[in-house]
């Protein structure tokens, strides 16, 4: 087998869970700071600590990447620069980024800084992933939902680096398009603070009793480490950024411990010995242990059902851990050579991390009385404390005749210690420098590097507050053919392929737009021929994308139509909405900002900005099928009305919808999104579409909903009448998440 090396990163929420991480073998450690970091309620990094983990790790030559993997309002983009600007420059070895804004302004201003696109990103495949690579992304976190399989592809077709998780708690949506928590009660996890619903009990269709069919058991893969290496995965992630020290410890320490033991007799009968797997069970599991997807799309055996909780741990396993890796840090081993002879000065090297330095200190005077003894000198220069270094050899020239001040002495010592990490860090640490906005020569963000070669084909004039739908049912796309006042229908794209005759529901004289799916991973790119045919027959003027997947696609095969982005495809800040106007049409406006971050986004330079009126929000897009784990599989391809219902401790219903064909679940909220009362205000806003979705609606309720907008946006007012469907929500526009 071919020499390998592979990096194992390990979490920390503060300075003891870094300082442990080191101590048990990470090669890395991923860390956020007070600002820009999903994990909002852990302990975090002031700037200072930050700056001083870098100087610790790159010592021991390990390295730090930050999170910054939130999406960022317009008011909090100034403060990104000035942040990143000190890290920068310290030596950051990376940022791990979920806002497109935020990649582009990072690219710009930080030259030569790694860039790593977060599983918040949602990457589920190649086209994702080359994407990102063009924006300028060196390494992917792709969706924890991914098989080897597809990890392979993005890693053979793309050249990146792929960073997968290995170990840890395991969310039930995809990251980065769950808005479950923020929907439900304003913390939203794209901004760090989910509240976890996934964790509390429902009850199904046919249940009897509350069972967990959204907790997912923690994920453990220590067994498999073979399969992974030989994957070609480049960093093995352990999740845990709010676990204890003695969490982050114990489990880095043991897949150090057994990737080692791999890459050192590969040959050898890979085995983990029962008394490992049992102290790592006992180290906060969530109820159980499950493998993660890497072999399974989903399983009833990746689920708890039951109460999911941590186990205690073992008192005796944590005091070992502490006593290991917590009580005491490792250390360098160094050597020296002192010069301490009366009448000269005083001379000290150290050699150690490839470096070799050298100080004089105090001029050594001749002892009056006892001289420096030679064990004295080798105490005081040996006492090397909370440094990072261990000294393993002194050699000693001095001519037992001379004195110098215990003070001087540890001076010197200090001088010595100060002097080899400035130069083992300077032989490290790149000399960088923030460029300032006006030395920026390259391309604007709009055109990273040239993403895709598209002519914008909407620069004529601009219209605005048009009232159009997007349909998912054969029904729902026949009743509003048969409504007057929407000349812009968006279909979703499976429904020709489950009904021959929906093509004939297409009109002359309205304008269509092909819908692609939410979840675009390798098992979709059977269908997607047949979407290329349906793109090119002319009955379609443009495209809606979900996700980077889709629109990497399009620009494979060339497509010249438009192409619009859904809400799902965030543009949180001028940055991103500059990045995705240049390579796109049309761009839907996100779901959990408020009217005022909303007007902070000024539109009007863009072409084509849509905004929601009117749709059951989805809650989150899962692998996990709900109806599999409690029920059985349907494998129903052929209908969009596959069903099923939780109720939450509240009487509360909500629906999940199987997509059989791609094989994912959406869940959505018990009431819909409707700002009918709000439309006066939205009017004047002058968006180019204001859209009313529809998913699960009948075609009673869909008629319904059409012709009360309608007539809401002939009246222009907020609407008094009654809204037809009873209850709903005003969503985000009000309130907002933190």
């Amino acid at each position: 087998m071919r020499e390998q090396k592979v990096e194992l990163l390990a979490p920390a929420g503060n300075f003891a869970c870094f300082r442990a991480a080191i101590n048990a073998g990470a090669d890395a450690v991923y860390l956020g700071g007070e600002q820009y970091g999903a994990r909002a309620y852990a302990g975090n990094f002031s700037s200072e600590e930050i700056a001083s983990a870098l100087h610790i790790a790159h010592i021991f030559d390990k390295k730090v990447y930050l999170t910054v993997n939130t999406l960022v309002k317009e008011s909090e983009f100034d403060g990104l620069v000035p942040y990143i600007a000190p890290l920068y420059e310290a030596g950051l070895d990376g940022v791990i980024i979920q806002d497109i804004g935020v990649l582009a302004c990072l690219r710009q201003r930080f030259p030569g800084l790694a860039l790593h696109a977060s599983t918040q990103m949602t990457v589920t495949g190649s086209y994702g992933a080359a994407f990102l690579k063009k924006m300028g992304v060196c390494r992917v976190v792709p969706a924890r939902e991914l098989s080897l399989d597809e990890i392979q592809d993005i890693r053979e077709k793309t050249g990146l680096e792929v960073e997968c998780f290995v170990h840890g708690a395991m969310c039930y949506a995809y990251s980065g398009q769950c808005l479950f928590s923020s929907i439900l009660g304003g913390r939203s996890g794209n901004r760090g603070r989910c509240a976890g619903p996934c964790r509390l009990p429902y009850i199904a269709d046919k249940g009897k009793k509350a069972q967990y069919p959204l907790s997912l058991k923690d994920m453990y893969t220590l067994p498999m480490l073979p399969q992974l290496l030989q994957a070609g995965i480049n960093s093995f992630k352990i999740e845990g950024r709010m676990k204890s020290p003695e969490y982050v410890a114990g489990v880095t320490a043991m897949y150090r411990k057994y990737i080692d033991q791999y890459l050192s007799k590969p040959e050898s009968v890979f085995k983990i010995a029962p008394r490992d797997e049992q102290l790592i069970r006992q180290l906060y599991i969530r109820t159980d242990i499950c493998k993660g997807y890497y072999y399974k799309h989903n399983d009833k055996s990746m689920v708890t059902l039951t109460e999911p909780g941590y186990s205690g741990s073992s008192p005796e396993v944590l005091q070992d851990i502490r006593e290991r890796y917590i009580a005491k840090n490792i250390a360098l081993p160094i050597t020296g050579a002192a010069r301490i002879r009366a009448g000269e000065p005083s001379e000290l090297t150290f050699v150690g991390g490839g470096v070799s330095v050298t100080v004089t200190g105090e001029p050594v005077s001749l002892a009056r009385n006892k001289p420096l003894g030679r064990e004295d000198i080798a105490q005081r220069i040996g006492r090397l404390g909370d440094t990072c270094f261990r000294l393993s050899k002194l050699d000693l020239d001095t001519d037992d005749a001379s004195f110098m001040p215990v003070k001087a002495l540890n001076e010197l010592r200090r001088a010595a210690v100060l002097a080899l990490e400035q130069e083992i860090l300077r032989q490290k640490i790149p000399v960088r420098k923030t460029l300032l906005p006006e030395s920026i020569t390259e391309e604007p963000a709009a055109h990273p590097l040239g993403v895709c070669a598209h002519k914008k084909l909407c620069q004529g004039e601009r219209r605005t507050n048009d009232l159009c739908v997007l349909v998912t049912t054969y029904e729902q796309l026949m009743t509003v053919s048969q409504v007057s006042g929407i000349d812009r229908i968006y279909v979703d794209a499976d429904m020709f392929l489950r009904e021959s005759s929906a093509r004939r529901l297409l009109l002359a004289g309205k304008e269509y737009f092909l819908v692609l799916p939410h979840i675009f991973r390798k098992r979709s790119y059977k269908y997607l021929p047949a979407y290329e045919k349906l793109l090119g027959d002319g009955c379609f003027a443009g495209v809606l994308v979900r996700n980077f997947e889709e629109l990497e696609w399009l620009c494979e095969i060339g497509y010249t139509g438009r192409r619009c982005s859904d809400y799902t495809v965030y543009a949180w800040n001028h940055a991103s909405l500059q990045v995705l106007s240049g390579e796109l049409d049309g761009i839907t406006l996100p779901l959990e900002l408020n009217r005022r971050e909303l007007d902070r986004l000024s539109t009007a330079q863009y072409s084509n900005v849509s905004f929601v009126l009117y749709g059951y929000i989805p809650l989150m897009y899962s692998a996990g099928c709900v109806r599999k784990t409690l029920e059985r599989c349907i494998k129903d391809t052929t209908s969009a009305d596959n069903k099923y219902h939780l109720t939450d401790r509240y009487h509360n219903v909500f629906t999940v919808l199987q997509n059989c064909a791609h094989c994912y679940n959406v869940l959505y909220n018990t009431v819909p999104l409707s700002l009918h009362g709000q439309i006066e205000g939205i009017v004047e806003k002058n968006y180019n579409q204001l859209r009313l979705d529809f998913s699960i609606e009948d075609e009673v309720q869909t008629r319904a909903v059409i012709e009360y907008y309608v007539h809401c946006m002939a009246s222009r007012q907020n609407e008094r009448e009654k809204f037809p469907c009873g209850e709903f929500t005003n969503g985000h526009y009000k309130r907002g998440v933190e």
